[in-house]
């Protein structure tokens, strides 16, 4: 097989890299980064991130296999120690599929694993929102957020928003810090939606900030923000049994 190698060279020194290559190289696999069927993140969550943008044009063609090595791990089932059982024994594994996130503004495309959201770092925002072309409210305070289901346990979360199991066919909207007196007032609460949903952030986009998982656009251009699932899809590979409870109780719990 083909296999690609993403690093965070912060945890990873190149010769441990240097390592892994002849690693995998030993068990007769062709190292390709540009082409792989498999690629290898070495770091934590956001290592996986960045992966992800980096493959986006091929995403359908390649798992990811997210390798534990830094202080978060969210979406990691293995160790570095585990590459020599993950490639003799590749089928044995799941592969998960998660549809991706896909906003578009003016010309522009962007894709997430886990959100989009738009914050205006200098002034109140307001958008009018709207969910498949009926208005639902217009929102003044410091942002707005979309997750999928698998990126509802991170800002998401922290926003109080609803936690989804991955396989739930949904998508979810929260507020971030709402104004809420006897002028301006909204929902103020996170809004779970079927995943064909359309969500349409109506408002100037200058000067605003438009995150998508570790990636920033602050030069936007367009009167509209609209976000929707996706046809693209990460492939992560899990151990068989894989129990998302049990991983929400390790994650966050811890007893």
């Amino acid at each position: 097989m083909k296999i690609g190698l993403f690093v965070k060279q912060e945890v990873v020194s190149k010769e441990n890299e240097n390592s892994l290559i002849s690693k995998i190289v030993s068990l007769s696999h062709e190292i390709d980064n540009n082409h792989p069927e498999i690629v290898f993140t070495v770091g934590g969550d956001g290592t996986l991130l960045k992966a992800i943008q980096k493959y986006l044009p091929i995403i359908d063609e390649v798992t990811f296999v997210p390798l534990n090595k830094g202080k978060l791990a969210y979406f990691s089932d293995f160790k570095v120690e585990d590459i020599e059982e993950i490639l003799s024994s590749f089928s044995s594994f799941d592969k998960k599929s998660y549809p991706l996130l896909r906003g578009r503004f003016g010309n522009e495309e962007i894709y997430a694993l886990n959100e989009i959201r738009i914050e205006n770092p200098f002034k109140t925002l307001v958008r009018e929102v709207y969910i498949n072309d009926e208005y639902l409210e217009t929102f003044r305070g410091n942002g707005l957020l979309v997750s999928s289901p698998i990126g509802s346990t991170a800002y998401n979360k922290s926003l109080s928003g609803a936690v989804i199991s991955p396989n739930v066919s949904a998508i979810e909207l929260s507020e971030i810090a709402p104004i809420n007196n006897r002028l301006y007032s909204s929902l103020k609460s996170s809004l779970v939606l079927p995943n064909n949903a359309v969500i349409s952030l109506k408002g100037d986009l200058s000067n605003v900030v438009i995150g998508y998982d570790h990636l920033v656009n602050t030069s936007a251009k367009g009167n509209e923000l609209v976000i929707t699932i996706s046809d693209k899809k990460a492939n992560i590979l899990k151990r068989k049994g894989h129990s998302y409870i049990k991983h929400l109780n390790e994650t966050f719990v811890g007893k």
